[in-house]
């Protein structure tokens, strides 16, 4: 049951990080970078960021919160527990810290980041509708 868990919250986090990665490819087609730009170079990631339109933070949200019920979901149901779930829901939340930290960006954005991974990965979990065993007797 362990190995279940473990692999079920990898699976999500992998589910989670590519769905992500979709919403911000979608920004930067909506949004292409200037010439020149190395997505390495974290000065020009920030400037990048700086530039970027409400819409395009909305689109990236958007993302994330489908990024997060999606992996928490995927845990949840393989691990059939909501702790993978949770537990996906942790890592991208982290992520979510150390990218606030490290790249400059509107408090709202931030604010707003935090509540996706936490309800995203709250709702996932409950929508998974993990089994519960029943007590015996």
């Amino acid at each position: 049951m362990v190995w279940r868990r473990i692999g079920a919250t990898v699976l999500g986090v992998i589910v989670a990080a590519l769905i992500v990665q979709c919403a911000e490819l979608i920004v930067h087609f909506m949004y292409p970078p200037p010439p020149g730009y190395n997505m390495r170079n974290m000065d020009d990631v920030k400037k990048f960021v700086a530039t970027l339109p409400t819409l395009a933070m909305v689109v990236v949200l958007i993302g994330w919160l489908i990024g997060t019920l999606a992996g928490a979901f995927v845990a949840a149901k393989i691990g059939r527990s909501r702790v993978p779930a949770y537990i996906v829901g942790l890592f991208l939340f982290l992520g979510g810290v150390a990218n606030a930290t490290m790249i400059p960006q509107p408090m709202w954005f931030s604010g707003a980041s935090f509540v996706v991974y936490i309800g995203g990965a709250i709702a996932g979990a409950m929508l998974a509708r993990p089994a519960v065993p029943s007590p015996p007797g």
